[in-house]
């Protein structure tokens, strides 16, 4: 994603200011909210780990990413322009290994040996109940406090963050940046079409689908789709074979983490031959952060779903 709009609109503030109100806020003691807690930070973070690929770009664009010192979890190349995949690709890596859920496999120990400061995302062994005396921030769209998710969410992650870090006149340029992008997709590229947005789990078995409270709702109506579980109030639920036969969308949106034979793993459920988005060729794969959880990714997401609609 590009920087020069916010390094732009930041040239004239910057040059008179210096870097003085930054100094003068890093230095005083704030609180901030995240899912169901208050916490506390007497300067910014210097020392934080990353369990979770949602807020890199968020970071990135922030000009803090310099502050992460490990990171684990899948941090493909596709997420990132040539620069940012520079820096993230830099930081050590502790793991990259996954659930079948795709859920980050670590250890405490693993994380707690880099000494965090900040530790961002949740994992089964390392989050906020598991771990005291530590910040642990988790996505709000990954602990129920989205419903009815929107680009508005998208904004409020990037507050979150800009409020960790103390670099408030850097979100609002990043956020009017944000919202240039969002009001130049073609709305009405998909028109007149239905679409079910899935994760695969187990080949030939388990999928899940995404309903109203997920940003992968609000991504593909930003391309004109019909959500065709738009009806349940859930983020994230299995579903059966049966189950999407019977909805039979136009198109499908594969979510993914890096998986193969991707489209495999919808064309082999039983029935699957019967959908008309596997009859006519229209499963596009996406990776999951480019829909989940809402992230500035997930407007990528939304213009590359229009690019593979064209």
């Amino acid at each position: 994603m590009k920087k020069s709009l916010i390094a732009l609109t930041l040239l004239s503030s910057l040059a008179v200011a210096g870097c003085t109100a930054q100094q003068q806020s890093s230095s005083t003691a704030y609180s901030v909210e995240n899912c169901g807690n208050t916490w506390d930070f007497n300067e910014v973070p210097e020392r934080v780990v990353l369990q979770d690929v949602s807020s890199t770009e968020t970071l990135a664009q922030l000009g803090v990413l310099d502050h992460v010192i490990a990171k684990a979890g899948y941090f493909p190349e596709a997420y990132f322009d040539e620069e940012t995949f520079a820096q993230v690709d830099a930081i050590p890596t502790l793991t990259d290994r996954l659930g079948e859920a795709g859920h980050l496999e670590i250890t405490k120990e693993a994380v707690l040996a880099q000494e965090p400061d900040l530790i961002v995302g949740f994992s089964p062994t390392v989050r906020d109940t598991t771990v005291k005396n530590i910040p642990i921030i988790n996505e709000p769209g990954f602990c129920g406090e989205v419903h009815n998710a929107s680009f508005d969410d998208v904004y409020d992650q990037v507050d979150l963050y800009a409020n960790i870090f103390q670099e408030q006149e850097r979100g609002e340029a990043y956020k009017a940046e944000l919202k240039s992008e969002i009001a130049a997709i073609d709305a009405n590229i998909g028109q007149g079409k239905t679409v079910a947005v899935l994760y695969p789990a187990v080949m030939g078995s388990t999928v899940y689908a995404y309903g109203t409270d997920s940003m992968s709702n609000a991504v593909v109506s930003a391309v004109g789709l019909e959500n065709v579980f738009a009806n349940e109030s859930e983020r994230v639920f299995e579903i059966s074979a049966e189950q999407l036969t019977a909805a039979n969308p136009d198109v499908i949106v594969l979510l993914n983490s890096g998986e193969e034979n991707l489209k495999s793993y919808v064309t082999t459920l039983p029935g699957a031959h019967a959908i008309s988005a596997v009859q006519q060729d229209q499963i596009i794969p996406l990776e999951l952060a480019f829909a989940e959880p809402p992230t500035p990714f997930a407007v990528e997401g939304a213009k590359r779903l229009e690019q593979a609609l064209k």
